[in-house]
């Protein structure tokens, strides 16, 4: 792609985002709730972590303390208050276990209450109504969420009585309580739907949501006695519609907005791909409606799989332009991730992390299989963790794959997890298991670290973007990751057999300042543009 090519595409990019409605992904240091209209709680960030609750007064009188602090370094602090206002629950959570503290809004300056002692592998959060507690929890058997109530003055796990349990492989992507409802937003190989459980007779609505929905996000703080639950869906190449459920119609209302319309043809595929061991893996695929030989059209895979989260499917103004131009986008939801509920975490996590190994790989050949473009035409894309598994099938599977994009990745897994000074090191021992203390574990991510099995050998073009300031994934160890790939390029396309190959481009691009959440807005549109420039580039789409 030629540079002014890039700058039409960065243009006519800002004015696709400018038609959108505006979002802030940034993540704040500093959570707060306010407990009555003068007393405020707090929590403060430090090194990434967040272990200290304050309270603090805004009268004549200015009073500040420590309410509560954690002392594990697994576990992150973080306070919200019941829907209904009588309590502000402190809650502290770690990957697979959490503990909640109760503060009587009406009594602030109160010790708080424990309401159950963590339970290792055991996950609960708090809402109350009517002298009763309600838990999410993962309690009990099958291992997945559970929505189950307690009165307030017998709190012990062992008076928790069941009100409504998840379906298996069934991800639970939010929950909101009312009055006399509680809405949980569910997804099930990749549907969503509704749950409205009445709490007086538990009995269960299930509301079907729209086909092409693939993400979700519940609108923020709606009242408590409201009747109405104000949502919205989107999806990787449909921008954000609003939606209301009437809770006493049981109704589900579109809202019209006045907004410019987007007219796109795409079509929406859903494949599930059989892994190594039989495990069916998810995938959901995007391509223009008027396509013809998709076998010879680009192809870009997506993939995360980690921390029990899903891959990102919220939409992208870029996703418009990509399938107008013939682009065939796939998402991968492998396990490691939560597509599928919270075993599909499990199995993908600590000792069965290359579960989602074997899954992407066994995606990526599905796809070429049923006539969805070639190798040659093909890009890995994954940002973050998704670094693990994209950087993992680069090293053993080259070939599947002519170009490879990652953004702020995590690569060096076993140097990382060996050293405690590191600010996450500690809390990420959940997910990726303990190599100081386990041999076992040692080997084992070291097997499939994407650093440690770098190779002279074929490889695909990659363009790895990082960010100077990312306390998350330092600098440094995304360059000893470029120096070694580039060195094992260098000797692969220097060997005797094979003299004139073309070497594949190996490209690091460090942003100034940013971070590992929150890249700036005009950052993040030259990121796109640079992106699928390299990309039209490295799979050589010239005249396509």
């Amino acid at each position: 792609m030629e540079t002014k090519e890039v700058l039409k595409f960065y243009l006519v990019l800002k004015i696709f985002v400018f038609m959108m409605p505006s979002f802030n992904a940034s993540e704040f240091p500093l959570m707060k709730e306010w407990a009555t209209n003068n007393v405020l709680f707090y929590t403060s960030q430090e090194n990434l972590s967040c272990y200290n609750v304050f309270l603090t007064t805004l009268t004549d009188t200015k009073h500040t303390e420590l309410v509560y602090t954690e002392q594990d370094p697994r576990f992150f602090v973080d306070i919200c208050c019941t829907k209904d206002r009588h309590f502000l629950t402190i809650n502290s959570n770690s990957k697979t276990t959490s503990e909640v503290w109760l503060v009587d809004c009406s009594h602030p300056f109160k010790s708080p209450v424990l309401v159950q002692q963590r339970t290792k592998g055991v996950i609960y959060h708090i809402e109350h109504r009517n002298d009763e507690l309600y838990i999410l929890t993962t309690y009990g058997q099958p291992a997945e969420y559970k929505l189950m109530k307690t009165p307030l003055g017998s709190c012990g796990m062992e008076n928790w009585q069941s009100v409504y349990t998840l379906k298996e492989k069934t991800k639970l992507i939010d929950m909101e309580m009312f009055k006399d409802q509680c809405v949980m937003f569910l997804k099930y190989y990749n549907h969503l739907y509704l749950n409205v459980i009445s709490l007086a007779s538990h009995s269960v609505q299930s509301v079907e949501l729209p086909a092409w929905a693939c993400a979700f996000e519940l609108e923020p703080h709606p009242e408590y006695n409201t009747s109405t639950c104000y949502f919205q869906l989107a999806s990787p190449v449909q921008p954000p519609k609003h939606f209301a459920y009437s809770l006493v119609e049981n109704h589900l209302i579109e809202q019209v907005e006045q907004e410019v319309p987007i007219t796109l043809n795409c079509h929406t595929v859903h494949l599930t791909a059989k892994s190594k061991d039989e495990t069916l893996v998810p995938i959901t695929v995007f391509h223009n409606t008027n396509s013809k030989e998709l076998h010879r059209k680009p192809l870009l895979v997506h993939v995360y799989g980690a921390y029990g989260i899903d891959l990102n499917m919220s939409f992208k103004a870029e996703n418009l332009m990509l399938i107008d131009n013939g682009w065939i986008l796939a998402y991968c939801h492998v396990r490691g991730g939560g597509e599928l509920g919270l075993g599909w975490h499990r199995d993908g996590r600590k000792h069965n992390k290359l579960n989602g190994f074997y899954d992407l790989k066994a995606c990526m050949m599905l796809l070429h299989e049923v006539g969805y473009s070639q190798p040659k035409y093909t890009a890995l894309t994954g940002a973050s963790a998704g670094g693990v598994l994209a950087g993992a099938l680069c090293n053993a599977n080259p070939e599947l794959f002519g170009a490879m994009v990652l953004q702020a990745p995590f690569l060096n897994v076993l140097n990382t997890m060996l050293d405690t000074h590191l600010p996450l090191t500690i809390e990420e021992q959940e997910e990726w298991g303990d190599p100081l203390t386990d041999d076992k574990c040692m080997e084992y991510i070291k097997s499939y670290c994407p650093y440690h099995n770098i190779k002279p050998q074929h490889y695909p073009s990659v363009l790895i973007t990082a960010y100077e300031n990312d306390e998350r994934i330092p600098l440094t160890g995304v360059l000893r990751y470029i120096h070694k790939l580039r060195k094992a390029v260098m000797d692969h396309a220097s060997s005797k057999y094979k003299q004139g190959s073309p070497a594949p481009n190996i490209i690091l691009n460090v942003q100034p300042g940013g971070s590992h959440c929150a890249p700036s807005w005009e950052d993040s549109l030259n990121e796109v543009a640079g992106h699928l420039a390299f990309l039209h580039r490295e799979l050589k789409l010239e005249g396509k």
